[in-house]
């Protein structure tokens, strides 16, 4: 099979790994309760200072832009996530991403070709897998995967076989070992 992986698709890789992963659920919520901290701190502060005896039009403009800054940053972080990913993928220096591939996937593992490398990857060096609706992530160590977009199966039955492959060959660790140790 051969493919190409788009900028959306090193965006999608990356806003996953970073914070959509199941693994980084711990991660999400730190970063809400935080954000919610903070709110509750200016809050008190400004009621505690007396602030909010001035007029009831200045608390609530003072409450309003709290919420609002508050609102901006919560929702703020993934799309902060998915620029980070856009600036790598807009660096020249890193296009070998998105050269064509030539993908060879075996029982001894999954083989890479591209117009400058070969990497061959033996099942045992997948040390994570996850996927989500579009794409599979097998990780080779902590922060590089191999991408596969599921697009790119022409078939059901090729889908269906490299299912089959995951399952027999990859660790149990590997498939779910992470799921646990998080």
């Amino acid at each position: 099979m051969h493919y190409a992986l788009t900028k959306e698709d090193y965006s999608n890789y990356y806003s996953f790994v970073a914070w959509d992963a199941p693994g980084k659920h711990k991660k999400r919520s730190l970063y809400y309760l935080r954000q919610i901290g903070t709110i509750v701190l200016f809050t008190a502060v400004f009621y505690f200072t007396g602030l909010f005896d001035r007029s009831s039009m200045f608390a609530f403009v003072v409450i309003g832009f709290i919420l609002l800054t508050s609102i901006v940053s919560m929702t703020g972080a993934r799309s902060a996530i998915v620029g980070q990913a856009d600036k790598i993928s807009d660096n020249p220096e890193n296009s070998p991403i998105f050269l064509i591939n030539t993908v060879t996937i075996s029982e001894t593992g999954i083989l890479l070709q591209d117009e400058y490398t070969e990497r061959k990857f033996r099942w045992p060096a997948f040390i994570k897998k996850q996927e989500n609706s579009a794409y599979y992530f097998l990780f080779y160590n902590a922060s590089e995967a191999v991408i596969i977009p599921k697009k790119v199966f022409k078939s059901a039955a090729d889908k269906a076989f490299f299912d089959s492959l995951l399952v027999q060959f990859l660790s149990f660790d590997a498939e779910v070992g992470y799921l646990i140790k998080n």
